[in-house]
């Protein structure tokens, strides 16, 4: 027979790519990274300019306070940053993060060049790295202060990566915009244009803010004054003070005071419109409730709090790879656990890390679970020991079983029936929306402005 291979240790540079692109991981992440280098320099202006939808070029341009140039040759290094000394750094770090890995991966994936004027320069930089993050050319190059990052042929020193890539780019190109869009909402005061370049065809406008001081001027300058007034859920409920500033709403925008769960008791139910939704009225202001996703919550809410899921017992007892802390989190909630269906048996003279053996998985028509829901309850406990929680996919089943008994759109209801419906919202913890995150009601206008 052949001989076994012999094991080798991967060269350098093979390992930099690898590990490369667990940084960089597709469009949105290189453009998100780049536009949060560009906040952390404190840019009021950044503009993102793509050619072929970013996989011939991304280019964020800014004009924050430039690189100096004692930093220049550590810029793109990997593990390089000035946020961060020693471990204790981190937990006074107020920014976005450190770049040393993400500039450094950019370089290993694609052909970076970065312009840059500091703020104390006369005149500004050209550098041209290679794959290593190593400046290979440095010139004088006149520009005002800030820096320019360009990365050409994304992917490309990973061919599968790279023919991946293009072929979903499309879909990569989707959700960068819908990235980008996120850090436009956010940047108060912070001016954001992408435009994108087919071939030699015109640069198209993708999204643009005007660098408003307040989240309400970037709403609707990503998504269109005419929608701004039904972009108004992304308030927190109930609106209060803080919420109204940041979003840059007055009083007159939102009833004062009117979002709170005991206000579904004083309500009076006016009717029923089109078969799927509650017309009430709380003194002079209207509301259209949707019947299905109201009682949806509801019943959302009682399987949390209520249901012991039962457990299938298993033939032969199963190891659990835990850490050692991991394994004190289970012993401690093992309530929780059992509530959500799942059985230990402890041996509490056994070594750390094997002191637990399952013995019983909870079952369900058409779902199934294992380690992986154990691991997510774990690690939602180590946060909040002791409160009862729920694996997203148990959830996930409880959405399922809501939906299916919940009042359906198109079933005609009495004034009692909505009452009864109306009142289940006060009486659950947030009756705002459904558990598939649609809103379940909508103020429609107050009486006295009519």
């Amino acid at each position: 027979s052949e001989p076994a291979e012999t094991i080798k240790r991967i060269d350098r540079e093979s390992v930099h790519r690898i590990c490369s692109g667990q940084v960089v991981l597709s469009l949105g992440t290189a453009v998100k990274e780049l536009v949060e280098n560009s906040l952390d320099a404190g840019a009021t202006n950044i503009d993102v300019r793509l050619k072929d939808h970013g996989t011939e070029l991304i280019e964020v341009s800014d004009n924050g306070g430039g690189v100096d140039e004692e930093n220049f040759e550590g810029l793109t290094l990997k593990h390089y940053t000035s946020k961060i000394q020693d471990f204790s750094d981190l937990i006074h770090v107020e920014t976005f993060g450190f770049r040393g890995e993400a500039l450094s991966s950019l370089c290993a994936l694609s052909d970076v060049t970065i312009s840059t004027c500091h703020k104390s320069a006369k005149v500004g930089t050209r550098l041209v790295f290679d794959h290593n993050g190593k400046i290979t050319q440095k010139a004088p190059y006149p520009r005002q202060q800030g820096t320019t990052v360009s990365v050409q042929h994304l992917f490309h020193t990973l061919p599968v990566r790279h023919k991946e890539f293009q072929r979903n780019i499309r879909k990569e190109y989707a959700k960068m915009v819908q990235i980008l869009q996120a850090y436009c909402i956010i940047s108060k005061g912070v001016r954001i244009n992408c435009t994108n370049q087919v071939g030699q065809g015109k640069k198209s406008p993708v999204v643009s803010t005007a660098g408003g001081p307040n989240l309400k001027e970037n709403i609707g300058a990503v998504f269109g004054k005419k929608q701004l007034q039904s972009l108004v859920p992304f308030v927190q409920l109930p609106p209060n003070e803080a919420v109204c500033e940041e979003y840059g709403l007055k009083s007159t925008d939102l009833p004062e005071k009117l979002y709170s769960k005991e206000m579904f008791a004083k309500m009076e139910i006016i009717g029923q419109f089109n078969l799927g939704f509650i017309i009430a009225k709380l003194n002079s202001d209207l509301f259209i409730i949707d019947q299905h996703a109201t009682d949806e919550k509801y019943n959302f809410e009682m399987l949390q709090q209520h249901t012991v899921l039962q457990g299938q017992k298993l033939i032969v007892p199963q190891n659990l790879n835990l850490t050692a802390v991991n394994e004190t989190v289970l012993i401690e909630n093992l309530e929780i656990f059992r509530k959500n269906g799942f059985d230990f048996v402890i041996n509490e003279n056994a070594p750390v890390t094997q002191r637990v053996k399952l013995i019983s998985l909870p079952t369900s028509k058409n779902w199934t679970f294992g380690p992986q829901d154990i691991d997510e309850l774990i690690f939602m406990l180590s946060d909040c020991p002791g409160v009862m929680c729920r694996p997203s996919r148990v959830r996930q089943m409880f959405a399922s079983r809501a939906c299916r008994k919940s009042v359906m759109i198109g079933t005609a209801l009495s004034v009692q029936e909505m009452r009864k419906l109306v009142t289940h919202m006060g009486e659950i913890e947030h009756p705002w929306n459904c558990p598939h995150g649609r809103p379940t009601m909508r103020h429609i206008a107050s009486l006295d402005l009519i």
